[in-house]
């Protein structure tokens, strides 16, 4: 803003010692006109003036230079010889070797201020035009007062300034203001900024961002002082329901309901964050175990509180994923690996609050490698499918075979489902994985049906594959395009499935059981299904948990239990099939039961069908049978 006045005050008082310059040209014109140049028309000026000439010039001139407007007047011929001069003198001025004295000599008028501060004057110097002829007889050298030029060039400069400074102060004030909100705005928006990047915007709640840094902060201070607590991972469920039936804005302000029915159940010293959809983070730092499960069945409890949406009252379920730290590890990436494993199992089992149980977890970092690899062994034709027969007790004759699927790995070798079921179904790998099972199967079941073989095929299918809408119509179609009897086709859902989406399972099973496919109840008894959902489905085997089977022969609890599942089968008008039979004692136990089939390595281990035995004899017993059983 100086410089700007700076610049703005010189170029005025150029422009105001321009108009002072101006201002003695043409005053120095008028002296020359009209004083000067009348008497001395005709004069011959290199024979200089007549006495008359010099008395008449005197009185011309006599007036201007008593006032004051006139300091000095000199008229010169070309040569520099001074004619006249106010004071009588006929040397000094100009020298002719001047620029302003030959350019008057041209015919061309000059102008300057010379002189110290205080003392300059106006040196006008300008071709002498006299007569009616217009031509140049000499040269007058004209030097005029500056002072008042001066004065009124400082007045109108002072007036310039203050006008000048009380526009650039009201300038400043002006940009001050602005500066000071635009300051303010920018600060205001950097805040919100910052307050964005690490918050969720629809929820109010830290981000994953947010999270990370906080939780490796409380990390590392229970690292260096030995703290322990506790990582949650919080997962809604059937939240995508609420979207799809009511609409994202539903979904949206269901979130909002959560997140600060979440946020009611911590303490301050907890962290809260929204990862993304409808999975929330929690850490509880300074709690072992019992005290995190406190912690989450009060929320449990806050979050199921009905509500009501768009006129819908909704009760919310959640599952709660739980890692301890340093019990299961000292990094957030893998306390968060544990912690998501503890909530994929509760979501498949009964329980919604599951801490880790130890173990070697491949999920998320390998399964991912195994999903991408999984995909191209589907395009490639890597899977091959063995089976496991099922035999009719008490005799022990083969009447059907469970398919298994294994991957023959380019690299890894030949890997049980184990090793890459679980990925594929926590994907949507899952959905072709089951069709291709059924296609492959249902071939094979027609090439054992061409040898005699009349087996009924059972094929394990997901809690995935009951919630697809177009699961069911593809079993149809399939059975229609192979000529498959559907009743020697059985599905086996574990029980698990069935105490997920129970509407949906239960909706596909029905449809399923319509096509005369059958349905079988797999691993009975470790997912403690409740028994209405079991009622009207058309449930054709109930298959008994290999826990439950492993010590039947010897613990009376067991055989509680298991005859428990059989009279329950039978009263539902279902079969009995007992996995995991593995000696002749629990062979003859389930004959005694009641038991209706078996299915074990006393049976028989999985094989390619073609080297499925035609028939196992168990009984009498018989030690080379038993040992090649074992085998």
């Amino acid at each position: 803003m100086v410089l700007l006045g700076a610049v703005m005050w010189r170029g005025y008082r150029a422009d105001a010692a321009e108009q002072g310059r101006q201002q003695g040209l043409a005053q120095a014109a008028v002296i020359a006109e009209m004083a000067v140049a009348p008497k001395l028309g005709g004069v011959d000026m290199a024979a200089g003036l007549t006495t008359s000439q010099l008395e008449g010039m005197r009185e011309a001139t006599e007036l201007a230079v008593f006032h004051g407007s006139v300091l000095r007047l000199r008229v010169r011929g070309f040569t520099g010889q001074v004619v006249f001069s106010d004071d009588g003198s006929t040397s000094g001025g100009l020298p002719v070797a001047d620029p302003d004295f030959q350019a008057a000599t041209a015919g061309e008028s000059r102008v300057k201020v010379i002189g110290g501060a205080g003392h300059e004057v106006i040196r006008v110097v300008q071709p002498l035009v006299a007569g009616a002829t217009g031509q140049s007889i000499g040269v007058l050298e004209l030097y005029l007062p500056y002072q008042g030029i001066a004065a009124q060039l400082r007045a109108q400069l002072r007036g310039f300034a203050e006008r000048v400074a009380g526009g650039l102060a009201a300038l400043y004030l002006v940009l001050a203001l602005l500066a000071g909100w635009t300051t303010r705005s920018l600060r205001r928006y950097a805040i919100r900024q910052e307050y964005q990047a690490s918050h969720d915007v629809l929820t109010g709640l830290p981000n994953r961002a947010a999270f990370r840094s906080r939780a490796e902060s409380v990390l590392e201070v229970a690292g260096r002082d030995g703290g322990r607590g506790a990582v949650v991972l919080v997962d809604l469920n059937r939240f995508k329901e609420v979207n799809d039936t009511l609409g994202h804005h539903a979904g949206d302000e269901l979130l909002r309901v959560v997140a600060a029915r979440l946020r009611a159940g911590l303490d301050d010293s907890d962290l809260l964050a929204r990862l993304g959809g409808d999975e929330f983070a929690v850490m509880l730092p300074g709690r072992d175990r019992e005290q995190a499960v406190a912690v989450l069945a009060g929320i449990r409890q806050l979050v199921a509180e009905e509500l009501v949406l768009d006129g819908v009252p909704l009760s919310m379920e959640a599952s709660f994923g739980i890692a301890l730290y340093p019990e299961h590890g000292t990094e957030l990436q893998e306390l968060k690996v544990r912690a998501d494993a503890a909530m994929y199992q509760g979501k498949r089992g009964a329980e919604d609050i599951v801490v880790f149980a130890g173990g070697t977890v491949g999920h998320p970092h390998q399964w991912l490698k195994v999903q991408a690899e999984l995909r191209h062994a589907l395009e490639r034709d890597e899977l091959v499918l063995w089976y496991q027969p099922k035999v009719g007790l008490p005799g022990a004759e083969i009447n059907g075979v469970e398919a298994l699927v294994r991957w023959q790995h380019p690299e890894r070798g030949l890997l049980p489902p184990g090793e890459f079921l679980p990925a594929a179904e926590h994907s949507g790998l899952i959905a072709p994985l089951t069709e291709w099972v059924l296609r492959r199967a249902l071939d094979d079941q027609a090439g054992w049906i061409a040898t005699g073989q009349d087996w009924t095929l059972s094929v394990n299918i997901s809690a995935r594959n009951l919630e697809s809408t177009g699961f069911v119509g593809f079993v149809g179609a399939l059975l229609a395009a192979t000529g498959a009897r559907p009743d020697r086709l059985i599905l086996e859902v574990t029980e698990t499935a069935l105490a997920g989406d129970v509407e949906t399972a239960m909706r596909a099973i029905k449809e399923l059981g319509t096509l005369g496919v059958g349905i079988s109840v797999d691993d009975f008894g470790t997912g403690y299904t409740s028994l209405s959902h079991l009622r009207g489905l058309p449930i054709t085997e109930i298959k008994i948990d290999r826990a439950f089977v492993a010590d039947v022969d010897r613990d009376p609890q067991s055989q509680a239990i298991v005859r428990s599942v059989i009279d329950l089968a039978h009263g539902l008008g279902s079969r009995v099939t007992a996995e995991g039979v593995e000696t002749l004692e629990i062979h003859r136990w389930l004959v005694e039961a009641g038991c209706d089939e078996g299915q074990g390595w006393l049976y028989g281990r999985p094989v390619p069908w073609p080297q499925v035995a035609a028939k196992v004899i168990v009984e009498p017993s018989s030690a080379p049978l038993t040992e090649r059983a074992a085998r």
